[in-house]
């Protein structure tokens, strides 16, 4: 029996590494330029909440999406930042007296990426469900222990993300590679030829002066279409900078963006 389960499984592992089926690794080498900074703005309400989350998000970072970490703010590529963090508890069941017998645990995470291809944020709510006996409330321990797995299904929720973008980022560079090497039909290239006499025609017929005033108008199309593909609200949303670098507890600031109701992914369990 042994041996016909490491059969089956050498034939999963076998038919993963043959296609089909896409390593996170794969994706997150896609849109992310290394080291990646992580950092967790600690609330000084919920510190521990913080101190965790600053390791889970690292530990993330490292092991699922393969990535090379710094602390050093000016050695960073890209960030994976957290500025804003909560962990609450609702009731969610009761009895036929109206005790409640169920708690909710939330943790909700703002994360804010700044990945080579620009800013993007996620804001994602987790949950994970304790029971309680009637006309008892949820124990400190427990909230506690059910947070860490409501957050650790936060960062799943993440991990996912970075493969939505990676997967759409690649799709848009094979169709730009496979556009890019489409043969021009020759009605396409005589048109190209005519416009490119013409625009000899009237460069020649320009003076020496018209020419120095142009070439000074192309160097400002050339540094405004170097940032085209940024989103530049986004771009100065993120808006990082660092203070007081002389001190080792350097911080990060940055600005909070406001909050997409289509960009909230809930994710619960039992």
């Amino acid at each position: 029996m042994r041996f016909v389960l490491a059969f089956l499984f050498s034939l999963v592992l076998i038919g993963c590494s043959d296609g089909g089926y896409e390593p996170t690794v794969k994706y997150s080498k896609t849109i992310f330029k290394e080291p990646v900074l992580v950092h967790v703005k600690i609330d000084p309400e919920d510190p521990d909440t913080g101190e965790y989350l600053q390791d889970e998000i690292t530990k993330m970072a490292i092991n699922r999406l393969n990535l090379r970490t710094t602390k050093d703010v000016n050695e960073a590529k890209n960030y994976i930042l957290v500025n804003i963090y909560t962990i609450n508890t609702t009731p969610t069941n009761k009895d036929d007296k109206g005790n409640v017998i169920r708690y909710s645990v939330n943790a909700a995470i703002k994360f804010a990426t700044q990945d080579k291809y620009g800013f993007w944020s996620k804001n994602i709510v987790a949950s994970e469900y304790v029971p309680v006996k009637a006309k008892s409330s949820i124990s400190e321990s427990a909230k506690e222990k059910a947070s860490r797995v409501a957050i650790k299904k936060a960062l799943d929720e993440y991990v996912y993300a970075v493969i939505q973008r990676g997967q759409k980022m690649a799709k848009k560079h094979a169709k730009e590679d496979k556009q890019g090497n489409a043969p021009q039909n020759s009605s396409n290239t005589d048109t190209q030829n005519m416009q490119n006499s013409n625009m000899d025609t009237q460069s020649n017929s320009l003076g020496q002066e018209n020419n120095d005033s142009s070439l000074s108008d192309n160097s400002d199309i050339l540094n405004s279409s170097s940032v085209s593909d940024t989103n530049m609200e986004d771009s100065d949303a993120l808006n990082i900078k660092v203070v007081d670098t002389q001190d080792e507890s350097m911080k990060l600031v940055m600005p909070d963006t406001d909050t997409d109701e289509n960009n909230i992914s809930e994710v619960s369990g039992y």
